[in-house]
């Protein structure tokens, strides 16, 4: 699906009520592969980064600047990554756009003056109707560069290639990946019929992804970030998909009579867990991605629903209402020592999401009326409210980086996604169609 080359590296705690109603690897121009940047590793110190370069662009008839625009994308990107603080260029002694490569070196004494502590220069260029995108990074204080990146691609691809080059300064200056090449697939309300779609972590370049004018539900990303797994009324029952967004190719895994919803994956990928109607109850199942091998885990007259698995895969949290309301229970990857995790949240705790990081799992609580997003560490302790005060906010998800939640809320009157840290500090609207936004999983 990738049109660029790169030549150098319904609510999910709702189903609670449907169940009532029914780049190629690029090549380091520099040399420093291992080289880690001493100020980093701190979580509470942001890392101070200024952008230079990115001088005006105009390719063809176009009057759009792409020079500018892509500058403005990095600066968005690193800025989103939660970790930088990226510095005005008016602070700078020179014209930001002006700095061309080879140049950084006179401006890395007033950049360390500044206490800045990492320098990214930019720039791009036309090339036979490509765009070739070149970003180095330097750490100021010994000015030595820590990694040098070159991508091709249409013009078309712009913002791929610039969050590519925003994950490479990540990696090199935290040694983690970043979350700007990421993607979210989620459900958007469309002239009656529940579509899921696709978009880039920033909302821009979604992509229809069924089109079938049915209800589709509860998409999530396959560890691999190849294949999003969903629930879908096509043929007028809710049978679980498995699509390939290669190849193109979708597949039902599971058509039981009644409901086959909420599917998560294994961190290996070698299995989903998915709610089942089994007899006169919802059950957890495992089955593979091919369909077969379907095991169950849960039994009894109750509804056992939005399973998450633990980073390690041996465990699975969930939602049930075995106790009389619905809470959060964990169990063993077997399905045995199941025990609660919920207390004291109200009479209704769902949509559980166990952190990439695997020392938190964040889910939707009840306290007073409305639903919060809530986190609790796996042994029950450490519950924090991280939303309050804004009608509903529900359906948390992790960023790979386990550094942010993306969420539904219904604050300014639709359902929309917004996205927050995972301390609950800047909560901010992703989507702002005019339809609803919900049910949304953000990919690896």
């Amino acid at each position: 699906m990738r049109s660029y080359r790169c030549v150098s590296t319904c609510r999910a705690l709702c189903v609670f009520g449907l169940l009532v109603a029914t780049i190629l690897p690029l090549s380091v121009l520099s040399a420093e592969e291992k080289y880690t940047v001493d100020i980093v590793r701190k979580e509470a110190q942001k890392i101070t980064i200024a952008v230079v370069g990115f001088p005006p662009l105009r390719v063809g008839s176009k009057t759009e600047d792409l020079g500018t625009q892509a500058g403005a994308i990095l600066t968005d990107d690193l800025k989103s990554a939660g970790i930088f603080d990226v510095i005005d260029p008016s602070f700078l002694s020179v014209e930001a756009t002006q700095v061309e490569f080879g140049q950084e070196k006179g401006l890395l004494p007033a950049l360390n003056s500044l206490k800045v502590q990492a320098v990214v220069v930019g720039k791009l260029s036309p090339r036979d109707g490509e765009l070739v995108l070149e970003g180095q990074l330097f750490e100021v204080t010994k000015g030595e560069m820590l990694s040098g990146k070159r991508y091709v691609g249409d013009p078309r691809t712009l913002r791929t290639m610039v969050h590519r080059l925003a994950d490479e300064v990540v990696f090199r200056l935290t040694g983690e990946k970043g979350i700007a090449s990421s993607r979210i697939a989620y459900v958007s309300s469309v002239n009656g019929a529940k579509e899921i779609y696709v978009m880039d972590y920033d909302a821009y370049n979604p992509l229809l992804i069924t089109g079938n004018h049915s209800i589709n539900l509860s998409p999530r990303w396959s560890p691999d970030g190849k294949k999003i797994a969903y629930t879908s009324y096509r043929d007028r029952n809710p049978d679980l998909f498995v699509i390939d967004l290669e190849t193109g190719r979708r597949q039902k895994i599971s058509s039981n009579p009644g409901l086959n919803v909420a599917p998560a994956w294994s961190p290996d990928g070698t299995w989903l867990v998915f709610s089942m109607s089994s007899g006169t109850g919802t059950n957890l199942f495992l089955i593979r991605p091919d369909g077969t091998g379907l095991r169950q885990l849960t039994q009894g007259p109750h509804i056992d629903i939005s399973p998450s698995f633990a980073p390690n895969g041996r465990q699975i949290v969930f939602s049930s209402d075995r106790g009389g309301t619905p809470q959060i229970y964990l169990m063993d990857i077997e399905g045995t020592n199941i025990r609660r995790l919920t207390f004291g949240v109200g009479d209704y705790s769902v949509s559980p999401r166990w952190s990439p990081r695997g020392d938190k799992i964040a889910f939707v609580g009840r306290p007073h009326g409305s639903f919060d997003i809530f986190l609790i560490n796996p042994d029950g302790t450490g519950l924090v409210q991280l939303t309050s005060n804004s009608r509903n906010n529900e359906e948390p998800s992790w960023s790979a980086d386990g550094r942010h939640i993306l969420f539904t809320s219904t604050r300014n009157g639709r359902r929309h996604l917004y996205i927050m840290k995972a301390d609950g500090s800047t909560q901010r609207q992703l989507t702002k169609n005019g339809g609803e936004d919900y049910l949304a999983d953000w990919s690896p």
